[in-house]
């Protein structure tokens, strides 16, 4: 018992400090000046319209589903622009049409807005050297980009 009242009275005594010495703390500094604030101008409500925009959380490396995607998609739309070749056109009357063949050999006949290729390319020329399908998609900056793809005979298309 000795003992842990001579620990007691050494730990006390190390503090430094008595218990009952006043504590002087930092200085105090005076209250700052009270500033009046003026008047604040009435503002016009702000609304964010997200039509048109991209959604911020959706990934940017992510497709649209594409029409080999979906076998229902029109036979015109399973396959590339570039993957059709012209074998006739009829291109000296009031609507002129070509006839196109896919991969698969099957022949298929456009006109002026008959939808063609994966990218929904639009039928926009019809001459007597072949087909222009022209596709337009958006950027991921929102640009507008419209691409014409000429379609020959017996050949691919060239951009």
């Amino acid at each position: 018992m000795k003992r842990s009242l001579a620990m007691l009275t050494l730990a006390l005594s190390a503090c430094g400090e008595p218990l009952d010495a006043p504590k002087t703390g930092p200085k105090t500094k005076a209250p700052a000046p009270v500033v009046k604030a003026e008047p604040v101008e009435e503002q016009e409500a702000w609304f964010y319209n997200p039509a048109g925009k991209r959604d911020p959380f959706s990934s940017f490396l992510a497709r649209p589903p594409r029409p080999e995607d979906n076998p229902d998609a029109p036979p015109l739309q399973r396959w590339d622009t570039d993957r059709f070749v012209v074998t006739g056109i009829i291109w000296n009357v009031d609507a002129p049409r070509a006839l196109l063949v896919d991969p698969e050999g099957t022949g298929h006949v456009v006109r002026h807005g008959t939808y063609v290729g994966r990218n929904w390319g639009k039928v926009t020329a019809i001459s007597e050297d072949g087909v222009i399908v022209t596709e337009e998609y958006r950027m991921i900056d929102g640009e507008l980009v419209v691409n014409p793809v000429s379609i020959q005979f017996g050949g691919a298309g060239k951009k």
